[in-house]
């Protein structure tokens, strides 16, 4: 067992876990694990006590700050789970982080709710447009031209749209 200052910590936690060849990867920190929601927006939301590596990283971007996103690749890598754990309340089961469910364990069909300000999405629609060969790869590729990273592309039929960090948009 190793403590380490606080800041920095989850990445090198990995780091030794990995180097080690440790079984479980216990990140000890002042809450029980990844819960369903923010608290601070909704009342006494669950705590997610099973969680994929995929899910953590994008419950993590998305604003969810149980664990630094980075920690979860030395371990991942390898095999080796992360469990994280409450410093204050040790009894408590907190999450644990894997590559996949086990097959005993039920799935629930939301895992969690995160979310992060200061996004723009842009929606464009035209009749039979998934009849059009390149038209959503013309789309994408003025905002490469721009140097705009594109976060998520919802689509439809005729319709879809393109959501981008506000920060990456700038006039011309």
């Amino acid at each position: 067992i190793k403590l380490f200052k606080r800041g920095g910590g989850d990445i090198t936690g990995a780091i030794v876990a990995r180097c080690l060849d440790a079984t479980v990867y216990e990140n000890w920190t002042d809450v029980s694990g990844f819960l369903s929601a923010d608290p601070r927006i909704v009342d006494d939301p669950r705590t997610i006590h099973r969680i994929t590596f995929d899910e953590m990283r994008e419950l993590s971007y998305m604003g969810a700050s149980v664990l630094q996103e980075e920690a979860i690749f030395p371990v991942r890598e390898v095999g080796i789970p992360i469990q994280i754990k409450n410093t204050n309340q040790p009894e408590k089961r907190g999450t644990i982080i894997r590559e996949t469910a086990e097959d005993n364990e039920r799935e629930h069909l939301i895992t969690g709710i995160a979310g992060r300000k200061n996004f723009l999405a842009v929606h464009i629609q035209k009749a039979h447009m998934s009849d059009k060969v390149g038209f959503l790869r013309r789309a994408l590729s003025v905002f490469e031209r721009y140097g705009v990273s594109i976060e998520h592309v919802p689509t439809g039929v005729d319709s879809f749209g393109i959501v981008v960090n506000g920060s990456d948009v700038r006039e011309t």
